[in-house]
């Protein structure tokens, strides 16, 4: 009986991580490895956005586009040596109020294509002012070779540690009877 508790219990320790990182790369627009973001994730017509993908694989062509994965190109370019694209794009001056979706789309040299969505929401321009000319600039990132990779939380290290407790359990079991 202790045996079948501490199984179960092991697997859901291994079942938990994969469920939240799943929950967690929807709400950033997780495309496979491919983590896509847009900062700020609202603005009106004509103001800028930064659009990062990170996770990609190296030197691939990407562009980004708006509402459809074929919808207009507002960048493209080539992946970093470390997998990473970084591009500030402007939100149309014809975008209607509400919320859209802007594609980062990657091609590998074998013609694969990866085509990762992130939300974005239009606000209204305030009476009287034009479009794009309230939001604040966004100041480019400082040191942008030093942000390459996202940091290791080690929660890859938590299904070793449930199969590990899963074989103590056992072991100790075993050594009972």
């Amino acid at each position: 009986m202790k045996v079948k508790i501490l199984l179960v219990t092991a697997l859901i320790l291994m079942i938990f991580p994969v469920l939240a990182a799943s929950a967690m790369a929807q709400q950033q627009g997780d495309c496979g490895t491919i983590v896509f973001t847009l900062t700020p994730n609202q603005g009106q017509a004509g103001s800028q956005v930064v659009a990062e993908a990170n996770w990609a694989y190296e030197n691939d062509e990407y562009d980004i586009t708006w509402d459809t994965t074929s919808g207009p190109t507002l960048a493209s370019g080539t992946t970093s040596l470390s997998g990473t694209a970084s591009a500030t794009i402007t939100i149309p001056a014809d975008a209607t109020v509400g919320t859209h979706t802007v594609f980062y789309n990657g091609y590998d040299s074998d013609d694969y294509s990866q085509n990762c969505p992130a939300t974005i929401t239009v606000t209204e321009t305030p009476a009287g002012e034009q479009s794009g000319g309230t939001e604040p600039t966004v100041q480019q990132d400082a040191y942008p070779a030093a942000r390459t990779t996202l940091p290791s939380t080690g929660a890859f290290l938590l299904p070793v540690a449930g199969l590990l407790a899963a074989g103590a359990g056992m072991l100790l079991a075993r050594r009972r009877r």
